[in-house]
């Protein structure tokens, strides 16, 4: 029985740590929107608290070719994920939080499947979202704005359970990815649970116009996740796995924190 329930606690431990990730990236950033502006709290959804503990649930599971075919096909994912950021953006402008996020969903969806039919190769993935990620920065950058954004009206324990939520499908999540094969894994990995949850929520509690600007910046913020995705890619084959992990998870704080200090040196400069 005891080594039973070591073996549960083992299991179980990264699910949890998943649940508690993304129910603090969720309330994080809409605090970080409240309290600093959406730039920061858009760079903030970028960050890979909710993708590092997925790849470390994967790693008791699988092998390394596994490892770093579900590293690349989620690579491919967030190519997706640039569109359905991108078409939030424009939908938000007129419409409401939940018609914003159906039609951004709808359209990861599309995109995903094209990106699906591609070979499962980084040589492919990572230029496909470079090129993507420029394109939709451009094509966004009409959307963003440094002022201050309106202070939300819903009490902190309504954010508190919308975190807890979106941590349990984020988690639910992560179990069906390490039963299926490496690209399904990879898609379920790169599915914009986060970003759904975050995108929703500021647009509830601060509106529209702020949701945008809020996404606009974890355009840019996307980079750890593709920084992140990438490392561990090259690295999970010649590497332990879980070293390939800490190294992804390391190399993926580096452009959230430049682009971190950017924005804070430039609302200095503007005297914010």
């Amino acid at each position: 029985m005891e080594t039973l329930l070591a073996d549960l606690s083992v299991q179980l431990l990264p699910i949890a740590a998943r649940v508690v990730a993304t129910a603090i990236v969720v309330m994080g950033v809409s605090l970080l929107v409240q309290h600093a502006g959406p730039a920061l709290g858009g760079i903030a959804a970028g960050l890979p608290i909710v993708m590092g503990p997925g790849f470390f649930f994967l790693i008791g599971h699988h092998p390394p070719d596994f490892l770093h075919d579900a590293a690349v096909a989620t690579l491919m994912a967030l190519v997706a994920t640039l569109i359905f950021v991108a078409c939030f953006i424009v939908v938000a402008k007129r419409a409401g939080p939940f018609a914003s996020v159906g039609a951004a969903i709808l359209a990861w969806c599309v995109v995903a499947a094209v990106t699906a039919a591609l070979p499962v190769e980084l040589v492919v993935a990572l230029p496909l979202y470079v090129v993507v990620a420029i394109l939709a920065l451009r094509f966004c950058r009409h959307a963003a704005g440094d002022g201050p954004a309106p202070r939300g009206a819903r009490r902190i324990a309504d954010l508190v359970l919308r975190g807890i939520l979106a941590g349990t499908l984020v988690a639910s999540v992560s179990v069906v990815a390490a039963l299926a094969g490496p690209v399904w894994a990879g898609l379920l990995m790169g599915f914009p649970i986060g970003m759904i949850t975050i995108s929703l929520t500021v647009h509830q509690r601060y509106g529209g116009e702020t949701a945008r600007q809020t996404m606009l910046a974890a355009l840019g913020g996307m980079s750890s996740l593709a920084v992140f995705t990438t490392v561990m890619a090259l690295a999970v084959t010649s590497t332990p796995p879980m070293t390939a992990w800490i190294l992804s998870l390391a190399a993926s704080l580096l452009p959230p924190m430049g682009l971190a200090a950017r924005q804070i040196r430039r609302g200095r400069s503007n005297g914010v």
